[in-house]
């Protein structure tokens, strides 16, 4: 803890994650005395424990893949292997350093970072709980709440981190399993099942759902789930998972439930296990705030970041509101996945959406196998889709293959910016490139496929 601490500010900030901390900066920017409170360690789970150390896991066991089919490009190897124990420091090295890059920017930006556990007593005052026993009061003007969440468990189990994992214990773990059962088919459960397919475990995924990925294109899935196979992983779905016949290791990933330990005294108004929260990220109570994991219905981090610079500038008295209507996210698979608006599926079963009657909507494909540089660099699988309404509006654009997660940035753009698809279409890109393959499904709406028959 800081000594020489101020207990008085404009704006306390109860979390340190991605939600917490670019508040925290941007408020400093518009002038704000600021007091950051983390329990932790700043950055949350994505920086910690979830975005950044899952792909620095996948980084090393693609590479891995990639040095095993060294001779489908003319390459031989004598014999290759994988140091779990290595690959696991290199993680921790590299969020470390993440680490110290977000203390950096804090520090300069002149807020005060507390660390300890925070309980609010009133809106605008915050009890601290410091390591070393001792308490500190702070008092505000505005408090904005990033609080983030906690990996959900099955009735009846604990996480023991010995038989009965969260995504958190797989992350340190050092030694590899021969069987994994992953309990939930959504996105961390695939990542681990990539990862740990790789490293040479025998994994079995577990879905109560119909289908693996909520919320993916049905197509997008269904290509997947061949990928998965391929790789031997065993895909369980409509089934609850049996404690009962769990292997030596389980894995439960069934989403995850927000922190609202230490900001109870408020009593806000919840939506669900959720703080509710209007479109400017303000509470039930005026001048407090909740952000990221704590409100969102979509639990990603760059939602939260925005969420945050949101929140900041109104709790600053600017006037900015966030929806939903745009947020793109992006799976490490192998190939990755990328996409961003409605699915096929939801644009056709939301009626009237965008004045049009569900049987007007348009769909465009182009495979990655007509790209010639994915034939090149020898990554073929998967397509790009694009999906429009019958006036043109583009409603989402779902990718599976080679930089996806790339190139879903451009199909956000066009989407925020409201492009028309022949906008898309008639932007042409660098040859040869993937982006070619967005503008190709583009003009497959259109039916003026240039590569592929229409």
């Amino acid at each position: 803890m800081r000594k020489n601490m101020s207990d008085k500010y404009d704006l306390i900030i109860l979390g340190g994650g991605p939600g917490g901390y670019v508040a925290a900066i941007r408020a400093a920017q518009l002038g704000a005395k600021v007091a950051l409170i983390e329990k932790d360690k700043v950055g949350g789970t994505c920086l910690n424990r979830g975005c950044i150390p899952t792909k620095a896991l996948i980084a090393c066991t693609n590479l891995y893949d990639k040095i095993r089919q060294a001779e489908n490009y003319g390459i031989k190897t004598v014999s290759s292997s994988i140091d779990l124990k290595y690959i696991i420091d290199r993680k921790n090295k590299i969020v470390d350093k993440l680490v110290k890059g977000v203390e950096f920017l804090l520090n300069k930006n002149k807020i005060d970072v507390i660390f300890g556990t925070g309980k609010v007593l009133e809106p605008g005052k915050v009890e601290i709980s410091a390591p070393d026993s001792r308490k500190l009061l702070v008092v505000s003007r505005k408090l904005i709440l990033a609080t983030g969440s906690h990996p959900a468990s099955l009735p009846g189990i604990n996480f023991d981190g010995i038989r009965f994992l969260s995504s958190d214990n797989l992350l340190d773990y050092n030694e590899l399993p021969e069987k994994l059962d992953i309990v939930g088919g959504g996105i961390i459960g695939i990542h681990f099942a990539q990862i740990y397919s790789s490293l040479g475990c025998e994994v079995a995924i577990y879905e109560a759902l119909p289908e693996i990925l909520p919320g993916i294109d049905e197509e997008i899935i269904a290509t997947v789930k061949r990928i998965l196979k391929r790789k031997n992983i065993n895909i369980v779905t409509g089934t609850i998972f049996d404690p009962k016949k769990a292997n030596e290791k389980t894995l439960i990933c069934i989403g995850r439930t927000p922190n609202t330990q230490g900001i109870e005294n408020l009593n806000l108004k919840m939506d669900g296990k959720s703080v509710l929260v209007n479109e400017k990220m303000e509470a039930s109570i005026p001048g407090v705030y909740a952000v990221g994991d704590l409100v969102s219905r979509k639990m990603l981090a760059h939602v939260a970041y925005e969420q945050g610079v949101i929140a900041a500038e109104n709790a600053m008295g600017l006037n900015r509101t966030f929806n939903y209507d745009c947020v793109p996210f992006g799976i490490y698979t192998s190939p990755e996945i990328g996409s961003v608006g409605l699915t096929e599926k939801e644009a056709r079963l939301r009626q009237g959406f965008g004045g049009q009657a569900k049987e007007n909507i348009k769909v465009g494909k182009f495979p990655f196998a007509a790209l010639g540089i994915a034939q090149a660099i020898g990554e073929i699988e998967g397509s790009i889709k694009v999906v429009s309404d019958g006036e043109g509006k583009i409603l989402g654009v779902h990718i599976l293959g080679p930089e996806a997660n790339t190139l879903i940035s451009i199909a956000t753009i066009a989407i925020k910016n409201k492009l028309k698809v022949d906008q898309l279409a008639e932007t042409f890109q660098a040859h040869p490139t993937y982006p070619e393959g967005l503008q190709e499904a583009a003009l497959n709406v259109l039916k003026r496929s240039l590569h592929i028959i229409n």
